[in-house]
């Protein structure tokens, strides 16, 4: 067994070891406790041998050491070198027999991941794995009685050794990360507990430790994806990349983001991944008319009638072809009364006047005064009246008449019946006048207080305006307002004076 463990020894070093440092991925460094599993107090009620154990109870903790070399050999599997040293003391009850002995292993494994591409990803986080292979251990061990080393009973001896585990690798990044791993270690020898009994004893290696890589994998385009697994190794600086290191293509449209003008709509590459809706060589991005062919220079929009004004600012979009146009796209008009030159028999017609179809000012009544400053453009009168009808001497003769025949009831605002024809009078006047509207003033003597008077004359001209109204004249055209005492045309000292004092005034005027 001797000779083998040398061999094994032997070749480790002189050939693989010296061929797999070259490739090498990550180091790590390991704190260690370990386990007992053998002969000692292990008889059962039968009186039969078997091994002994109390899995992760460290019940008698000593520390120990480790340092591992792995190298990446493809996404399952890693081969992974570890020497370790292990101190370990058993004693299974007050004043039995125990062991005490320390471990220096030597071991070739293989790692296989379950982070490759198949459970989980190749960068989960968290990545369990199982490992296992073949070394060597040279041990040393006593007795351990009543808390005291004793007799040697292995004294440097060196062991071929089976290892088999399994632990959780904790990522944090590329270059660093957290193992932890259990590993039952199998020495070929069954005496180094002190007990022979037909079966090699075990002990469980339990490891803690930092894994730092060594080597950074190649990434020739520094897109943090490595060369080995960069579909587009050659992609430029700054530029945002997939899991394959090809640049993101959010939309699919075969113009990647970084020189994609619209990055979330599929286009064209002829206008850098943008869509053209109206197929009219602008894309839409850039077209101010996205869904109207037009043209490039007035960015997409269209020139329906070919004069050089887009349509958008054209004015006049249908012009005949040849018609000489200003900036709005419209025939010239010297006036701006918007009827072209060539068509406009009234060619100076000042500005902002209301024009009809041949440029010239509108005169609905045909009074000689334009609408626009016409007061009553649907009744002819004379320009001296601002275009209004005037109102006849015999009219103004009939109002005034009328307004002296109105009446109410004393101190209240009820009209007296013997005042319903006069006002029936008013209606008809102010019928014959629709382009003017009437003001009503409301007037009181001053018997009684100043604010009971102002009271009753606004009671008064508002009755008086409630009969015109239902009389079909139109509120709107009717304006009532008391004076009170305010306004006297007689003296108030007389009978004669007070009841003069006492009336509605009534005004036609213009709108």
């Amino acid at each position: 067994m001797k000779k083998f463990t040398l061999l094994l020894l032997a070749i480790f070093f002189l050939s693989d070891f010296s061929q797999l440092r070259a490739q090498r991925s990550a180091i790590g460094f390991y704190g260690t406790a370990t386990e007992y599993i053998g002969d000692l107090g292990a008889i059962n009620s039968n009186g039969v041998w078997r091994h002994n154990y109390t899995l992760y109870k460290f019940k008698s903790f000593k520390p120990g050491g480790a340092i591992s070399l792995q190298q990446y050999l493809n996404p399952s599997f890693n081969l992974v070198e570890m020497l370790s040293y292990n101190r370990l003391q058993h004693r299974a009850a007050a004043g039995a027999r125990g062991v005490y002995a320390n471990f220096l292993a030597l071991n070739l494994m293989l790692k296989y991941k379950f982070n490759n591409g198949y459970f989980f990803k190749e960068d989960a986080a968290i990545a369990p794995f199982v490992i296992g292979g073949i070394g060597a251990t040279r041990i040393n061990s006593r007795q351990f009685v009543n808390g005291a080393e004793g007799a040697k009973i292995s004294d440097g001896v060196t062991k071929a050794n089976l290892a088999i585990g399994a632990g959780l690798f904790f990522r944090f990044n590329d270059a660093f990360g957290i193992e932890a791993s259990s590993i039952f270690q199998r020495p070929f020898d069954d005496s180094w507990d002190g007990l022979v009994r037909g079966g090699n004893d075990i002990y469980l290696q339990h490891n803690l430790g930092l894994i730092f890589s060594l080597k950074k994998p190649v990434d020739t385009d520094k897109d943090g994806v490595p060369d080995k697994k960069d579909k587009c190794p050659d992609t430029p600086p700054g530029v945002t990349v997939d899991s394959k290191g090809c640049p993101v293509d959010t939309d699919g449209d075969g113009v990647a983001d970084h020189i994609d003008k619209c990055p979330q709509q599929p286009g064209l590459p002829e206008l850098a991944g943008c869509p053209d809706t109206d197929k009219d060589g602008v894309a839409d991005i850039d077209d101010k008319c996205p869904a109207v062919p037009g043209l490039a220079k007035f960015a997409g929009c269209p020139d329906s009638d070919n004069d050089g004004v887009e349509d958008s600012k054209d004015n006049c979009p249908n012009t005949p072809a040849g018609t000489p146009v200003d900036a709005n796209g419209c025939p010239l008009d010297a006036d701006g009364d918007k009827v072209p030159d060539n068509l406009d028999k009234c060619p100076n017609t000042p500005a902002g006047t209301v024009v009809d179809a041949n440029g010239c000012p509108v005169d609905r009544d045909k009074d000689g005064v334009p609408n626009d400053v016409d007061k009553c453009p649907d009744t002819p009168g004379p320009a001296t009246n601002n275009g209004c009808p005037e109102i006849k001497e015999e009219t103004k003769k009939r109002l005034n008449f009328a307004t002296r025949g109105i009446y109410f009831q004393t101190g209240k605002a009820v009209i007296k019946r013997e005042s319903f024809s006069k006002l029936d009078e008013i209606v008809s006047i102010i019928n014959e006048y629709p382009d003017y509207n009437l003001r009503l003033g409301g007037h009181t003597d001053s018997v009684g207080s100043t604010v009971s008077n102002q009271i009753l004359s606004q009671a008064r001209v508002d009755a008086v305006k409630s009969y015109l109204v239902t009389k079909g004249v139109s509120e709107e055209r009717l304006q009532a307002k008391g004076f009170g005492e305010s306004m006297p045309i007689a003296p108030n000292k007389t009978a004669v004076g007070r009841a003069q004092n006492r009336r509605v005034e009534m005004e036609l005027y213009l709108k």
